[in-house]
């Protein structure tokens, strides 16, 4: 088992991380830690999981062999598929979201925004792409966010190298799910290039595994010019 904290105010992160687990282990059969409880005291909010066998596959990525990384791509676009598939109930169908329904965490998102008090770290939903795009936009790239009708599907939002745990050469489990939601469908293979810029065989792999979903080649593109002005 595994306890992580947060501070009371960023509760809500833990409470996603507590929600989108049981979503994915009632409509899939994707490897996820199984959350126990979400508890909070009047400084600390606590969440207790159980733990997946393995490790991360960055401690892996470098050895592996080109079979290897086949059966990993091949693996990870299995789970994606099954991921993308969730249906969701209760949330109008064009909503950006949580996981859960509700305001939504995401550190690409806050990190592109002055920090607001009142709102703090947490976004409102936005009731379709276009709203989204609004929160994506920025003064001095007005017209660069024009893109819509995106499929809105459940999204991890932080597939990366330390997210992924590896067992005797398979994929063993997805963990952290704080940034997990109903997103544009470009969004996941954007935030994976976002969090990883540099590591040239694990982007090779991401670029392989989102092939089987669409060309989201100008939606990268777009990305990119915004972190290039933001960051």
């Amino acid at each position: 088992m595994y306890l992580k904290t947060k501070s009371v105010e960023d509760h809500q992160a833990l409470k996603i991380e507590f929600g989108a687990p049981q979503l994915v282990r009632s409509q899939t059969q994707i490897p996820v830690p199984r959350p126990l409880y979400l508890l909070s005291d009047t400084e600390t909010s606590y969440l207790l999981a159980a733990t997946l066998p393995g490790q991360r596959l960055g401690s892996y990525i470098d050895i592996l062999s080109d079979h290897d990384l086949d059966i990993l791509t091949h693996d990870m676009q299995r789970y994606l598929t099954q991921l993308r598939s969730i249906s969701r109930h209760g949330t109008p169908k064009y909503e950006i979201s949580n996981a859960i329904g509700g305001k939504y965490y995401d550190y690409r998102i806050i990190a592109a925004h002055d920090y607001d008090k009142e709102r703090g770290d947490f976004f409102a939903p936005c009731t379709d792409e276009e709203d989204f795009n609004d929160i994506l936009r920025t003064p001095a790239l007005p017209d660069g966010f024009d893109s819509t009708g995106h499929n809105i599907v459940f999204t991890h939002s932080d597939i990366n190298m330390r997210n992924v745990l590896m067992h005797n050469g398979r994929i063993s489990g997805i963990a952290d799910r704080e940034n997990s939601g109903w997103f544009s469908d470009y969004w996941e293979y954007t935030k994976a290039h976002y969090v990883t810029k540099l590591h040239k065989r694990w982007l090779a792999v991401v670029n392989r595994i989102f092939e089987i979903f669409g060309d989201f080649t100008l939606d990268l593109e777009i990305e990119r010019r915004l972190w290039e002005y933001c960051f």
